[in-house]
């Protein structure tokens, strides 16, 4: 997987309507696991929204990547309307306009701190009335500086996923299907997951994962399909019970690391095969 993160906002019960937030199960262990859950039942108690259920991250990675290649696969116009969002997402340039406006007020507040300095060094205002002033262009220069750095830092971030939507413009322009999870992509053309749902009928469905896609077309998968195996999941194989049958007590023995199968008769006598390559020696314990 290229990336494990999922935005809590775009996850939404299907129970209660609250957003599903990332917990960890497991953490010190090899059993680690990332699921997502109601908040409010996580929160406030399962009573307050009893139908959720937590949801593995992998299986909600693995089920929109399937939803994706069957919608693909079913509408070949659904790629060119994909590549219509991936295109305004990569022109859109509402941050570096945002930027533009912080920078300016940062130079109007510049320019009057100057003159209210001049002012000042003139003895052309009155020094309480100075320092009032003073203060209230200082703080706002402060919030505007803090705003700016982090909306830079956004821009920076939004340049490197605008780089990751210009490799899956090719990868739509050239009608390829995704074979693993990208969050940029992710977030690029869903509106939301919506997780679990109520049959007209009443019946109850936990794991259905809604996908709401950002051109209209809405599909559902079962994460219950795409759940990793678990780690702790016994094998059962069946060659590692004992063929022989006691019919005498109609028990099933397992079969021991020293290919010894032990039995007990009804008269209290233990009787014990000891298999040796071809020879077998029968011995009798009786015992009080």
């Amino acid at each position: 997987m290229l990336d494990i993160s999922l935005k809590d906002s775009m996850l939404e019960c299907g129970f209660c309507g609250e957003i599903l937030s990332r917990r960890t199960w497991h953490t010190s262990s090899i059993y680690k696991k990332i699921n997502w859950q109601c908040v409010r039942s996580t929160k406030k108690g399962k009573k307050y929204c009893p139908h959720s259920k937590g949801i593995q991250e992998a299986a909600i990675e693995k089920a929109f990547v399937e939803s994706y290649r069957q919608l693909c696969h079913a509408d070949s116009t659904v790629i060119d309307d994909f590549l219509k969002i991936v295109e305004e997402e990569i022109n859109d340039n509402t941050l570096v306009k945002d930027l533009k406006k912080i920078e300016n007020q940062l130079n109007r507040i510049i320019s009057q701190e100057r003159k209210l300095v001049d002012l000042h060094l003139e003895d052309s205002i009155d020094e309480e009335v100075y320092a009032k002033k003073y203060k209230k262009l200082i703080k706002q220069k402060e919030e505007l500086l803090d705003e700016k750095k982090t909306l830079e830092l956004t821009i920076k971030d939004e340049n490197t996923i605008k780089e990751r939507l210009k490799q899956f413009k090719k990868v739509l322009e050239n009608k390829e299907i995704i074979e693993e999870f990208n969050r940029t992509v992710f977030e690029s053309i869903v509106d939301k997951v919506v997780v679990g749902r109520i049959d007209k009928d009443g019946t109850v469905h936990p794991y259905d994962l809604t996908f709401y896609f950002k051109t209209g077309i809405k599909d559902s998968q079962n994460s219950n399909n795409f759940k990793d195996k678990r780690k702790n999941a016994k094998d059962n194989d069946i060659n590692k019970l004992c063929p022989y049958k006691n019919y005498e007590d109609k028990k099933l023995c397992s079969q021991a690391k020293d290919n010894a199968c032990r039995v007990y008769n009804p008269n209290f006598k233990k009787s014990i095969i000891i298999i040796l390559g071809k020879s077998i020696e029968k011995k009798e314990v009786q015992y009080d």
